[in-house]
């Protein structure tokens, strides 16, 4: 998708370039009205994906609340043995549904929540889901993208799966800093092979890889 879009604004500059080199005012005024109508329909088609993917976010919403899920579809493996509440999470899918965006402001703010916390918190778990949701609403999301329940800020599982599905190309590891077992856990993530983040330590192991992959979101933001 990414790799479409970035052929078909390479085509668009080339063709203003070759707009602004015509001779003839009538073929000029063409191909910029013209490369004008693609660029704004490609906007338009990223608005629609990511309005589907919200719908898409309510609808699994619904499914869960009505059991409606089949079996052995991804929406219904998202309750299979671990006591999840299905009500409770339909209602969280329907609320991040709502409001995917994120600032940096709100990563920087997140991330110091992260770092003072003693323990994971519903509120860190409400923050984290928005963040997650809003990176894979950029991207090409299925059913498979749909978080399990479950605390990010508490289960390293959770935790995982979340840092994982954001880091495609990237990498992390979580241990400690081998002087003292009681020693807070160290995490590093990177966005790709050749990224590598500041370590990071926070109270709890899954507290500290969400500060690693926070930090290195704040990060990549800024570069861009």
């Amino acid at each position: 998708m990414t790799d479409h879009k970035s052929s078909l604004n390479e085509l668009i500059a080339r063709a203003r370039e070759a707009a602004q080199a015509a001779p003839d005012q009538n073929t000029t005024a063409l191909l910029l009205e013209v490369c004008s109508a693609a660029s704004d329909l490609m906007d338009k088609q990223d608005e629609i994906r990511k309005e589907a993917f919200r719908d898409g976010i309510r609808g699994a919403a619904k499914v869960i609340r009505n059991r409606q899920a089949a079996p052995g579809s991804a929406l219904s493996e998202l309750f299979t043995g671990d006591g999840g509440n299905p009500d409770v999470f339909a209602d969280e899918l329907t609320g991040i549904a709502d409001n995917l965006t994120v600032t940096v402001a709100d990563l920087r703010k997140l991330r110091q929540k992260i770092n003072s916390a003693a323990e994971g918190a519903d509120d860190i778990d409400d923050d984290i889901r928005r963040v997650y949701y809003s990176v894979m609403n950029e991207r090409n999301p299925t059913s498979a993208d749909v978080l399990p329940p479950g605390s990010p800020s508490r289960s390293l599982d959770v935790a995982t799966f979340v840092i994982e599905k954001i880091l495609r190309k990237g990498w992390w590891t979580l241990g400690n800093s081998g002087v003292d077992a009681d020693d807070k856990p160290v995490g590093k993530v990177g966005l790709s092979a050749n990224e590598s983040s500041k370590p990071q330590s926070a109270a709890t192991p899954p507290l500290t890889l969400l500060s690693t992959l926070v930090l290195a979101l704040i990060e990549s933001s800024k570069s861009r």
